[in-house]
């Protein structure tokens, strides 16, 4: 019994999504970034008129769209066409267009639409432009997984839990996800915003970001949860060196058979090739850390392996 209450996970409710206003926030970045799809190279547009397809073809009970656009200079003479091409409407929502600077990647730009917009939605979904959803209603799924945790902060497509990589913080390690109005509204509240990294020159400075947003819920008391129990997901990750053949894709949530949310290379010719990391975190035993077990990991820089319930998974499963 003991084993069974220090492993268990809570049930799932089910919501209603009906008089929910929903506003989907995709951030595009017009230059080739670390890894870009063959398309891309082609045509900068390429992601635009992807999630545009998307969009339309896969149902939804969105609101409203903004499609954001981080921009240098280099970049402007790409914007006349996205207003020819981006619709004005995609199903039932209004879409709209939003041109900014190009600092604090797509995290800035997630801050700035809800600095705007703030309680005029109930919940925010953030997207970056190389991701889609393709499961019929996700948005339904969102919101209905987002309530039936009394606690949850943010959730995302993948938690990474703490470690000494990423400073002991309990992270959205891909972070496409949702939140309600809520709860945004009290993390600008404590930040001014929705934190992030404020500079957009390496890499480095978008990882910083990406943790600093996920861990702005928990400090606040909220957890952070994933889609772990339903579905699986496809992320932008190269593959270990060891690993043949060489890939750019991860499989994620692999014991599921259904994708809810997919890197854009899974519409190319290699969708089928990905890598999957056995990873103590990665695996379908596991069991996410509650909010005072990664807070504990933070405050006390302990990696989450060493805490008691994931040595007994490693007892029992062997992971």
């Amino acid at each position: 019994m003991e084993k069974e209450k220090l492993l268990g996970v809570g049930n799932i409710l089910k919501w209603s999504i009906m008089g929910n206003k929903i506003c989907y926030v995709v951030n595009f970045y017009l230059a080739d970034r670390r890894r870009s799809e063959p398309e891309f190279k082609d045509d900068k547009l390429y992601l635009v008129k992807k999630q545009i397809e998307l969009l339309e073809s896969v149902n939804h009970s969105l609101t409203k769209i903004i499609f954001n656009f981080n921009v240098e200079t280099e970049h402007y003479h790409y914007l006349s066409k996205v207003y020819e091409i981006v619709p004005k409407s995609i199903q039932n929502a209004s879409v709209e267009i939003s041109i900014r600077e190009n600092k604090g990647y797509s995290y800035g730009a997630w801050s700035d639409v809800f600095l705007k917009y703030k309680d005029k939605y109930d919940y925010y979904v953030f997207v970056e432009d190389d991701y889609m959803f393709i499961e019929p209603n996700w948005d339904t799924y969102l919101v209905n997984k987002f309530e039936s945790y009394s606690d949850c902060g943010y959730l995302c497509m993948l938690v990474r839990e703490p470690l000494e990589w990423c400073g002991w913080r309990k992270n959205a390690g891909n972070s496409i996800g949702i939140s309600s109005s809520d709860v945004l509204m009290r993390v600008v509240n404590k930040f001014g915003k929705l934190p992030h990294h404020e500079l957009s020159d390496v890499y480095d400075e978008a990882v910083e970001g990406q943790h600093r947003f996920s861990f702005s819920f928990l400090q606040l008391g909220y957890n952070l949860y994933d889609v772990r129990d339903d579905y699986a997901i496809l992320s932008s990750w190269e593959s270990p060196d060891w690993y043949k053949p060489k890939c750019e894709v991860w499989k994620l949530h692999n014991w599921n058979k259904k994708y809810l949310c997919v890197s854009v290379r899974y519409f190319g010719d290699d969708k089928d090739l990905y890598y999957i990391c056995d990873n103590q975190e990665f695996k379908k035993e596991h069991r996410l850390s509650t909010y005072k077990e990664a807070i504990n990991c933070y405050n006390n820089k302990i990696n989450y392996w060493d805490l008691e319930y994931c040595k007994l998974e490693n007892e029992l499963y062997g992971i």
